[in-house]
C-alpha cells in the first residue's frame, strides 16, 4: 500500500513556494514584481505561475496592480486581531477534547518542546522562536483530533507567519524566551487536568502574541 502524499501539481508547488518567499520576508509588502519575474525565478511555464498568482490574489495575500505587476498585501492590525479572535475560538474550544485525549507521552512531548525553547535563548532569532511557538500550538490543537480545526488553524498560523515576516524587518529581538512562560503553566495545568487554568494560560499566551505583533509597527 502506498502511503506517500499525493504529488503536488506545478501550480500548487509554485503557490507554496510563493508563500514561503512571503513568509521568509523575501517578498515584502512594498516590493513590486511581475509574472515574468516569477516565471524566470521558478523556471516554469506561464500557466502555473499565473494560476498561483491569481489564487493568492483571491486569498488577499497579493494584489494585482494593472500595468505594474503584483504586490504583497501588508498585514494590518485588523488582520492580526481577526486572526487572534479565530485562534481563540479554535484553540480554546478544542481544550475539552485535548484534555480528554491527552496522554502522558503527549505531556512529555509538550514539555520537551518547552525545553527546546530555553536552550541558548540568546542565540535564537525570531524565526527559531516562531517555529517553536508554531510547533507547540499545532501539537496541542492536533490532540483534539479534528481535521477541520487543524486545517483552519494552519491557515490562521500562516497569516501570523506573514505578520512575523513584516515584524522581522522592523525588529529582530522580540519574543525572547523567558525562564518561565505561559506555555509552561499551560502544560502544568494539562498535566493536573485543570481545564480552567489551562484555558486561562492558553488565552493569555495567544493574546501575548497579538500584543507583540501589534507593538512593533503593524498598525495599518
Amino acid at each position: 500500500m502506498d502511503n506517500q502524499s499525493p504529488k503536488l501539481s506545478l501550480k500548487d508547488t509554485v503557490y507554496q513556494q510563493l508563500i514561503e518567499l512571503i513568509c521568509q520576508g523575501k517578498l515584502l509588502p512594498d516590493t513590486l514584481f511581475t509574472e515574468n519575474h516569477m516565471i524566470s525565478y521558478f523556471g516554469v511555464s506561464k500557466s502555473p505561475v499565473r494560476e498561483a498568482l491569481i489564487q493568492l490574489c483571491h486569498e488577499n495575500v497579493l494584489k494585482s496592480i494593472p500595468r505594474c505587476g503584483y504586490q504583497v498585501t501588508a498585514i494590518s492590525s485588523k488582520n492580526v486581531r481577526d486572526v487572534t479572535e479565530l485562534r481563540l475560538y479554535l484553540e480554546l474550544s478544542s481544550l475539552p477534547k485535548v484534555m480528554e485525549n491527552i496522554t502522558t507521552a503527549d505531556i512529555e512531548e509538550l514539555k520537551r518542546q518547552n525545553q527546546v525553547r530555553l536552550v541558548n535563548p540568546e542565540k535564537k532569532d525570531l524565526w527559531i522562536a516562531w517555529r517553536n511557538n508554531y510547533q507547540f500550538h499545532m501539537t496541542v490543537v492536533r490532540l483534539a483530533g479534528n481535521e477541520q480545526v487543524n486545517n483552519a488553524m494552519e491557515q490562521a498560523m500562516t497569516t501570523y507567519r506573514r505578520a512575523y515576516a513584516q515584524l522581522y524587518t522592523l525588529k529582530k529581538d522580540v519574543i525572547a524566551a523567558n525562564k518561565a512562560s505561559y506555555h509552561d503553566f499551560f502544560v502544568s495545568s494539562l498535566e493536573k487536568h485543570d481545564v480552567f487554568s489551562a484555558h486561562e494560560y492558553l488565552k493569555k499566551d495567544i493574546l501575548f502574541m497579538e500584543d507583540e505583533l501589534l507593538g512593533t509597527g503593524i498598525t495599518t
